[in-house]
């Protein structure tokens, strides 16, 4: 523990003995009594004057304590709250990265973008070569693009779009029930 000395376990349940039935005047009763109802039954071992550590002089055993109390260091805390961000070692010489999307991602859209070019290095942030202009991004926001080919990748995408034109559908739709009696609906406009 962080006290020097190993008598002090041993004059621990003494003192907590001591403060639970010690009489408060000002609430005239002891802590004891407020907790349980009743005050505690002491053993009669308690009174002897042997009982007291280091003599029979209270003064000495308050002294003693306080000198106890004193010494006692709390345990210094852990901090969790700062975690490390991984970075890739490929980063120091990669020509292409990925790029991470914002924190609020659409439904199937995918999380990292690119590849894109890197144009200088620092550190802490790399200039990338997004769109045909330069743009400085922190290393934590990006992984090695690991490209098979010598050709570079094109940063524009084509999208081709096909569009489906319905069939006209009947001018009076009809539909049945269970015991075939036929629904007609009104045309729309």
């Amino acid at each position: 523990m962080s006290h020097q000395h190993e008598d002090w376990l041993e004059a621990l349940p003494l003192v907590l003995l001591g403060i639970r039935a010690s009489f408060k005047e000002d609430i005239s009763a002891t802590s004891s009594e407020l907790v349980y109802g009743k005050p505690l039954r002491l053993p009669g071992e308690f009174f002897k004057s042997s009982a007291l550590p280091g003599g029979s002089d209270p003064s000495q055993l308050v002294s003693r304590l306080q000198s106890i109390f004193s010494q006692l260091q709390p345990t210094p805390t852990s901090r969790h709250g700062t975690p490390r961000v991984f970075v890739y070692k490929e980063l120091k010489d990669c020509e292409y990265v990925f790029l991470r999307e914002g924190p609020f991602l659409k439904a199937l859209q995918p999380p990292y973008a690119g590849p894109y070019e890197v144009l200088r290095r620092s550190e802490k942030t790399l200039v990338l070569n997004i769109r045909g202009k330069s743009t400085t991004v922190s290393v934590d926001r990006v992984k090695p693009a690991f490209l098979l080919g010598d050709q570079p990748p094109s940063t524009t995408s084509h999208v081709s779009v096909c569009v489906s034109t319905r069939a006209s559908s009947p001018a009076s739709p009809s539909s049945s029930t269970r015991r075939t009696r036929h629904v007609h609906f009104a045309p729309t406009t």
